[in-house]
């Protein structure tokens, strides 16, 4: 069965429908789940949160704007929840493994078997990079990279203006390519020396 869009399950939601409750949960829960990850490393805490939220939905649904965007709504909800649950949000790494998998899961067939020995190798380093990243930064390219967040939707999540997710984004890319170009470099001088001896 097809789900209506957006608003009109949220529409249904809000008027006590506990089947379109339920599909708004199980559509959206592993992606809060894995987006809490990101805000905070106390899996407790985005557990609750998750739980909180879901239960302040369904009591306080009659007072609840509309959307037309549930994913987008949720997130938000999620981060301010946490965020008043805490009293020192720390920010994690992003999901490295599912942001690998969309990045490679792009490349042609023939191109993945050729460079199936260097794949790995690929990751490490893409690890390392974004590991190396500032935490909002992490952040930033999670909701715009993995989750396709718009810049504005972005700025409402993370409360911050436009401008600043741009400049998060820019740094972000600016410091990834720095540290590829000094890893090629290494590398480069890695192998020459090896070729050497």
């Amino acid at each position: 069965m097809q789900l209506p869009p957006d608003n009109e399950l949220w529409a249904s939601f809000l008027k006590g429908d506990r089947v379109a409750f339920a599909w708004i949960y199980n559509r959206n829960i592993e992606e809060l789940l894995r987006y809490g990850y990101r805000v905070t490393s106390n899996r407790q805490l985005i557990k609750d949160s998750i739980h909180d939220l879901f239960l302040h939905l369904w009591l306080h649904r009659e007072n609840l704007s509309k959307t037309d965007n549930i994913r987008f709504y949720l997130f938000r909800s999620l981060r301010n929840r946490i965020i008043q649950n805490t009293d020192a949000p720390t920010v994690s790494g992003i999901d490295m493994d599912l942001l690998l998998d969309k990045v490679f899961s792009e490349l042609p067939l023939e191109h993945a078997i050729i460079e199936q020995e260097n794949q790995e190798d690929q990751i490490k380093v893409l690890k390392k990079a974004i590991d190396r990243l500032p935490k909002r930064q992490q952040e930033v390219i999670q909701l715009r990279y993995f989750h396709d967040f718009t810049l504005d939707e972005i700025a409402v999540v993370m409360q911050i203006n436009n401008q600043s997710v741009r400049n998060l984004i820019h740094r972000s890319i600016s410091q990834l390519k720095i540290f590829f170009e000094l890893a090629g470099w290494l590398l480069l001088l890695l192998f020459n020396n090896i070729g050497k001896n």
